[in-house]
């Protein structure tokens, strides 16, 4: 069964246009990571909160891919726009 992870992060003020490059560089690699199956970010309207949608094969499959990062320094260079820890949610779908 596949979950997704919602991911939200307090950004802190910082260029949008860095972010934006930073995104554009490591987003590819996310969604080329065995287990992930989609990935979509979302901002509101002032860009202080950046909202990631990823669905994976498992919890399992996120977290190794969160250790790969962390291992790299993508997950620092991430945290580097956050004025807050992210949160990270997981859900699984069930059908009624």
């Amino acid at each position: 069964m596949s979950v997704k992870v919602i991911i939200e992060c307090q950004l802190s003020e910082v260029k949008s246009e860095l972010l934006d490059d930073f995104l554009t560089e490591n987003v590819p690699a996310v969604k080329g990571f065995a287990g992930c199956q989609r990935v979509s970010i979302s901002f509101d309207e002032n860009k202080t909160t950046m909202l990631i949608d990823e669905d994976w094969q498992s919890v399992e499959h996120h977290k190794n891919y969160m250790q790969f990062i962390d291992s790299n320094g993508v997950l620092k260079g991430l945290i580097a726009f956050m004025s807050a820890p992210p949160r990270i949610l997981y859900f699984r779908s069930y059908e009624y």
